[in-house]
């Protein structure tokens, strides 16, 4: 026999659909902005496919598309990637600037806990009723005691300590929605400047060049066509380059952080 597990809410399954659909759209955009090196500020790619993916697997889990072969990959993936982030966790803001990658920590939250939702569904779902009302249904193994077997049982409730992972998961996710929330409004100190941003020079930031004088007493100041012409030409961006920012970084990592820890609430 099989277990089925019901979201109840069709608006909530398509909330969540939205929001990740989005988040995965501007990954994918992000990530090839940073491919092809037109970005206008630093970045990881593989932090970037990190959130494709995690985006395309939060779609499937909405929809209770899956199984054990995906499920295991799944675990295999996202266990992968919070290595990988484990070792660019920074040292200070200049560690955050050399490794290209924005609050590693949180990354590490983010993919342990997709491995966590994942490997824990069994866990979390066993004591869900099986949908009769046409709703979304994810199939789930059924083992042990762990569901009503033939015997007419009832299920083995969850056990306490599943259920407070769970939650303590998505009060971190939701500390991180606020941190991305604070990057995507900005650096009081410097309106206008997300938090964490590196203007590039041309982008609306005068930059002059600076020589040694000839006398040694000093620095002189290039001024006229010779300056000009030293500093590198740059591609103006095309407009979605453009709109690839640190501020919507900040609001797409927010929109993830909100719907993951959204979902982990809606498995409980």
């Amino acid at each position: 026999m099989r277990e089925t597990w019901v979201i109840s809410s069709v608006p909530l399954s398509v909330l969540l659909t939205v929001i990740f659909a989005a988040t995965g759209a501007y990954s994918l955009l992000r990530w090839a902005s940073l491919r092809a090196d037109v970005a206008g500020h630093h970045g990881d790619r593989v932090a970037e496919l990190s959130h494709l993916v995690m985006s395309v697997a939060m779609i499937a889990m909405v929809w209770a598309y899956g199984g054990p072969i995906g499920n295991a990959a799944q675990i295999v993936l996202f266990t992968v990637l919070a290595g990988y982030f484990l070792t660019r966790l920074p040292v200070g803001r200049r560690g955050a600037r050399l490794t290209g990658c924005p609050a590693p920590g949180f990354h590490l939250l983010m993919c342990a806990s997709m491995v966590w939702m994942v490997a824990a569904m069994p866990l979390l779902m066993r004591g869900m009723p099986a949908d009769s009302t046409g709703g979304h249904v994810h199939d789930l193994p059924v083992g042990g005691g762990g569901s009503a077997g033939q015997d007419g049982q009832p299920p083995a409730p969850t056990p306490t300590w599943a259920v407070v992972v769970t939650v303590a998961l998505s009060v971190a996710l939701l500390v991180a929605a606020g941190y991305w929330l604070r990057r995507a409004v900005g650096d009081p100190a410097r309106p206008g400047v997300p938090v964490g941003a590196e203007v590039p020079v041309g982008a609306g930031v005068a930059a002059p060049a600076e020589r040694p004088a000839p006398n040694g007493s000093g620095v002189a100041r290039a001024t006229g066509p010779s300056a000009r012409s030293a500093r590198p030409a740059r591609r103006t961006p095309g407009r979605v380059v453009a709109a690839l920012t640190p501020r919507r970084d900040g609001l797409c990592h927010l929109a993830m952080s909100v719907g993951m820890a959204g979902m982990c609430l809606a498995m409980l």
